[in-house]
């Protein structure tokens, strides 16, 4: 249930939320942005020529590949002359197709010039270069991508007055032929049995079993799979009645101001998890917390299919190594701990295969942190990055094998991540009064906790229009 992404792109749009910010650019921002404003106007691959009413002429575009390989992610290099002021709050869109078809349409709606040069700051004269990195997923239904541009501001689209374009006043930029992907190896983790009883949820991970517990290593950025500078891992141990999961998470700016049950926590910082426990690709479930230790947890019997009334007894503890929601200083991290009820992953279901697990038992799974420092656009990370702007990409998902009290399992070999993981956010010093800690051990799907409504948790990229 979610957000598209950032460079987002997905399936089915909706309308939501994406890696785009109203902030405006700083001026360390603006300086970045200068080399990407062209003096001369370029010779792009693909030139397009397409004018938007008389503001804008998208010249054409760069791509890094003559052919696209589905799963594989590749650049984009698109040039936009500015003819005159755009004005406020308009946005561009990128869409990738199959042709004639809106079944498979992505997103990659993003702030231009990396996040750091809004439309509304483009100056009439200048020629912007912009790159962002995009793919289409392994299951592309089609020998062709088809990659329509423009621009957009809420209801509205700039009209395309000249130049290849489709009824939407969408901008047809090139047409690229695709290849049958290679068969990728998903991302595979044991996690260490434990005595039950063994781990207390308060977010210290302070029990000698988180020690030496399975490492997923550092989390990577979800549209491209490169690294990020605030780091992130999850760990995973299991007993008889829960699966344990604890984010370890760097960041300089702890905050959230959400702090009820199912609140949209994926619009400032939080960390997810998905579980299809069967595997069957249908049905899974979805569960966030954030650093005040607000939870969302919701069952989906199909794709996307939310069913935000549901609630499981998951209960979660967080620790801060910082001050939370004071934005002007400088803070270490947040830790999350989840333990997550075993019967909990069938959601609706009566019965599921693979639940209860045993050792050997194999759950698809997936894990993401959104994080959004102060004046800078979200990012979000994945330990199996979905390279499309959907956190719901259900082939995806990596593979959690449920191992023995030594970290092992049947037929499977796991070799550790060898990237050094984000450390533990540790406690503070007695009589240490340097902010708030957060301790939301007892929030475990409570009947009496007040809870706010549940909205629909789309997370889908607002440069689209919603889909018919």
């Amino acid at each position: 249930m979610r957000r598209l992404f950032g460079l987002a792109v997905a399936f089915a749009l909706v309308g939501g939320c994406v890696e785009q910010s109203p902030d405006a650019p700083s001026e360390d921002d603006i300086r970045a942005a200068k080399e990407h404003i062209l003096s001369t106007a370029p010779t792009p691959k693909y030139a397009v020529n397409a004018d938007l009413e008389d503001k804008l002429t998208y010249l054409g575009l760069d791509v890094d590949v003559d052919t696209v390989t589905p799963g594989k992610a590749f650049t984009l290099t698109h040039y936009w002359k500015v003819n005159k002021a755009v004005g406020d709050d308009w946005k561009i869109f990128i869409h990738l197709e199959v042709p004639d078809s809106k079944k498979s349409h992505l997103n990659a709606d993003h702030t231009p010039v990396g996040g750091k040069y809004p439309v509304s700051y483009w100056k009439p004269g200048e020629i912007i270069r912009d790159i962002h990195r995009v793919s289409v997923p392994q299951n592309w239904p089609a020998q062709t991508v088809e990659i329509y541009v423009g621009a957009w501001k809420g209801p509205l689209r700039l009209k395309v007055t000249k130049g290849p374009k489709d009824s939407e006043n969408r901008v047809l930029a090139v047409k690229l032929p695709t290849t049958p992907p290679k068969e990728v190896e998903r991302k595979k983790i044991v996690a260490k049995k434990v005595k039950n009883g063994a781990i207390k949820i308060d977010g210290k991970l302070d029990e000698k079993d988180w020690k030496d517990a399975p490492s997923t290593g550092v989390f990577v950025r979800t549209m491209d799979g490169l690294p990020t500078d605030q780091k992130t891992e999850a760990k995973l141990l299991w007993d008889d009645k829960n699966l344990y999961v604890a984010f370890e998470c760097e960041d300089r700016d702890v905050w959230s101001t959400m702090d009820k049950r199912d609140d949209k926590l994926w619009q400032q910082e939080a960390v997810e998890i998905f579980i299809d426990a069967d595997g069957d690709g249908k049905t899974y479930v979805e569960l966030q917390a954030n650093p005040r230790g607000a939870i969302f947890d919701s069952w989906l019997p199909t794709y996307r299919g939310n069913q935000n009334d549901w609630n499981s007894n998951v209960k979660v503890g967080v620790k801060v190594d910082g001050t939370l929601d004071k934005r002007d200083d400088t803070d270490k991290g947040w830790v999350v701990e989840f333990a997550i009820p075993l019967e909990d992953v069938k959601g609706r279901e009566k019965e599921m295969k693979n639940v209860p697990p045993k050792v050997g038992t194999e759950w698809r799974v997936n894990f993401f942190r959104l994080d959004q420092p102060s004046g800078k656009t979200q990012v979000g990370t994945a330990w199996s990055p979905p390279l499309v702007g959907d956190f719901h990409a259900l082939d995806k998902f990596g593979v959690l094998v449920f191992g023995d009290d030594k970290g092992n399992a049947p037929n499977v070999a796991v070799e550790q991540p060898k990237d050094k993981a984000a450390p533990a956010a540790p406690a503070a010093p007695a009589g240490d009064k340097k902010g708030p800690e957060v301790k939301k051990a007892a929030l475990e799907g409570d009947p009496t906790q007040k809870m706010a409504p549940k909205q629909p948790d789309v997370r889908l990229s607002p440069g689209a229009l919603p889909a018919q």
